[in-house]
């Protein structure tokens, strides 16, 4: 099998049922074949970051019946031994609103099952043992990243905090980090476990070993997670779900959920769940106006419609009410005006039932469309071209010293704030960066040229200074040598 990369077993070969057919492909015959669906994430839909998520918005479109995926608590055998607790400061406290978990002693650590470890490595995670998969599973199916600790190697209490200067911890990548005075950490009082949101430690990493289990679940701030990530390039799944935004309410759920799938794979006796800090407050109700649907999006939805809609996505909607009241499910922190409701209301009564309106057809042009001043820039730039001259497109601006000796260089044409010392001041005639412009085409041995150049140049800094004109300038040989031509100069 791992030579085929289908797991980590090297012991023998694979046996196939003994009704496999000759010729059949192997992953057929191994199961392997499912369907595989790629979906890409827009950054402001972390809700479907889970299969949960994804089917919510599937059945709303009537593919489909949504199971409730409710989670009904798991009773503990008393306290939870291990203290959990947030140290922040007042102006820091977002870091980290909640932080819950829960002690469930007397597991067996080991291998997945068959029917675990094919989901994790479906999707293309390494099986690690029962318990991380468990967490991985969890974070697959409901967006709900949780992380796990060998409890016997915890020392008092763990809490949530910011880094501290010189503290170091080595990570489950193998790398030591410095997490810094602005990073989220989980902790003990040895020191740092895991960078919150971002990567675990190894030092209390489960292993087979492992008998007490402390499972956690928090949710910690986007925007400290995202940088916390790029600060140090660390890619991970949870850090991924993290700075998108998780479920607030889902935090102890989702610590329910890992309990259950923990005692039946890995047995064990949990303790009741402890809790620290509280979720974020909702958002307030949106005020929404149905006849604004067909306003913003030309589609005649009746009310109804729009209220069931917006009812299969999870949002509150109080119907009875004019303008309803609609509150945002706790999953969806993209949600917060109007348009947004009409925008999942379009979403999902299909885009393309948009209607197509052509736009209405203006006026005839009352005028001319160029006037006659664009017609003569026209016509300079065609004339000097047809006397073979090339077009140069320079600066307005030049440097002082030379703008002088063009009869420039007033004090009010002096730029306040310029590029370039050489750029300081506007040019008062198009000629001196012509003559730059075939300097420096002499200097690289072009020595036969001929420029020019319309644009404005500038006189002061009232009303009609500003003109538009036509320079042009030749230097070396007026035509390219030629055997029938005399040189002239």
């Amino acid at each position: 099998a791992r030579e085929l990369g289908l797991s980590e077993d090297h012991e023998g070969i694979i046996e196939l049922p003994t009704d496999a057919p000759a010729g059949a492909p192997a992953a057929q015959v191994l199961g392997l074949d499912d369907p595989l669906i790629d979906i890409s994430i827009t950054p402001n839909r972390p809700d479907c970051l889970g299969v949960h998520g994804i089917a919510r918005d599937l059945a709303a479109a009537g593919l489909g019946s949504l199971n409730s995926g409710a989670v009904e608590p798991v009773p503990g055998d008393g306290p939870c031994p291990i203290d959990i607790g947030l140290r922040f400061d007042a102006d820091a406290i977002d870091a980290c609103p909640m932080f819950a978990g829960r002690l469930v002693r007397g597991v067996r650590n080991g291998p997945s099952p068959d029917w675990l470890r094919s989901q994790i490595e479906a999707v293309g995670l390494r099986s690690i043992s029962a318990l991380v998969d468990i967490t991985n599973y969890i974070s697959l199916d409901r967006g709900r990243p949780l992380h796990v600790y060998d409890a016997d190697k915890l020392r008092g209490q763990i809490h949530a905090r910011l880094g501290r200067a010189g503290e170091k911890f080595l990570a489950l990548d193998g790398n030591e980090y410095e997490p810094g005075l602005e990073a989220c950490v989980i902790a003990d009082e040895n020191g740092v476990l895991a960078l919150g949101g971002v990567i675990g430690g190894a030092a209390t990493g489960c292993t087979e070993a492992t008998v007490n289990v402390f499972i956690e679940s928090a949710y910690f701030d986007p925007l400290r997670t995202a940088a916390t990530g790029r600060k140090f390039g660390v890619e991970s799944d949870a850090r991924y779900r993290f700075e998108r935004g998780v479920d607030p309410q889902f935090v102890v759920p989702g610590l329910e959920l890992a309990t259950k799938m923990v005692m039946q794979l890995c047995g064990g006796a949990p303790s009741d769940v402890r809790v620290a800090g509280a979720t974020p407050p909702a958002t307030a109700p949106i005020e929404f106006r149905p006849e604004r649907v067909a306003k913003l999006t030309g589609m005649d939805l009746a009310d109804a419609d729009c209220v069931r809609i917006l009812d299969s996505l999870g949002f509150a909607v109080e119907a009875d009410t004019r303008p309803m009241a609609v509150r945002a499910p706790s999953w969806r922190p993209d949600i917060h005006l109007e348009p947004d409701l009409i925008e999942e209301i379009a979403r999902i009564h299909g885009f393309d039932k948009l209607p197509a309106t052509p736009l209405p057809r203006v006026a005839a042009l009352s005028g001319k469309a160029v006037s006659v001043a664009q017609n003569r820039v026209r016509w300079a730039k065609r004339l000097l071209a047809e006397r073979g001259m090339m077009e140069a497109v320079s600066w307005s601006f030049m440097d002082q010293r030379r703008a002088e000796l063009f009869g420039g260089g007033a004090p009010e044409l002096v730029l306040a704030n310029p590029i370039s010392s050489e750029l300081s001041v506007m040019r008062p005639s198009l000629l001196p960066n012509l003559l730059a412009a075939a300097a420096r085409n002499v200097d690289r041995g072009f020595a036969d040229l001929a420029l020019f150049e319309v644009g404005p140049q500038y006189a002061g800094d009232r009303a009609g200074d500003q003109t538009t004109a036509a320079t042009g300038i030749r230097c070396g040989q007026t035509h390219p040598r030629h055997w029938s031509k005399l040189a002239r100069a």
